[in-house]
């Protein structure tokens, strides 16, 4: 419990340090917009039970930029995530458990995610970030409209909103963020991590040139 305490403390004040605020009114309309979770897509009604009965709910509350990699906690920067995607990402430090394997296993959704996910992902280059995980420019999906493409930011304040973003297809995002300093959302091929990134950014430690078979 002590440890639990430690980190929680060091998340508060992380998101002091960060900035942002958000309501619980923000939240629940937030949350009544979203009829499934933002980073796997799946409805609320088919993902499994948490495994603490203390939690009624499978959706929570995710940061689209993590608190670890500088996220503000305003309510543009909050998504509504399955507890799966959510605890899985965790910036990339917690390893995913032998429960959540056996779930996705069970519910044969693994293979068939993971092989829409490749598909996305752009194989002309990637981010090396300061923690060793390699993260991928990906396409993301518009729930109102279905559209899929890459989506782009000049950053700055709410630069991670849809608003304030840009979708474009591969070669204009690779001019963009390459040349011109636009942040790109971003995925780890196991989608464990993801976010807003860019060249320069505090949490990219390089960026690496990918050759076609990197992702084959």
């Amino acid at each position: 419990m002590d440890c639990r305490n430690r980190r929680a403390g060091v998340r508060i004040e992380r998101i002091r340090l960060n900035g942002g605020l958000h309501s619980n009114s923000e939240w629940k309309i937030l949350l009544e917009k979203c009829p499934v979770c933002a980073v796997c897509e799946r409805p609320w009604s088919v993902i499994p039970s948490r495994p603490d009965p203390r939690y009624k709910q499978t959706w929570t509350k995710g940061h689209i930029v993590s608190i670890y990699h500088g996220g503000e906690n305003c309510i543009s920067n909050i998504q509504a995530e399955c507890y799966e995607c959510n605890f899985r990402k965790n910036s990339g430090v917690l390893a995913r458990s032998v429960f959540e394997a056996a779930t996705a296993a069970s519910m044969g959704i693994e293979e068939e995610l993971m092989g829409v996910l490749k598909e996305r992902f752009s194989k002309e280059f990637s981010f090396i970030l300061n923690n060793g995980v390699e993260v991928f420019p990906v396409q993301m999906k518009r729930r109102d409209t279905g559209k899929i493409a890459f989506r782009i930011s000049p950053g700055g304040v709410n630069g991670n909103t849809l608003a304030a973003s840009e979708e474009v297809d591969e070669g204009t995002m690779v001019r963009k963020v390459l040349t011109e300093g636009y942040a790109v959302r971003c995925k780890s091929l196991n989608t464990y991590t993801q976010g807003l990134y860019k060249q320069g950014h505090r949490s990219v430690a390089e960026v690496r040139l990918l050759e076609p078979a990197v992702l084959d």
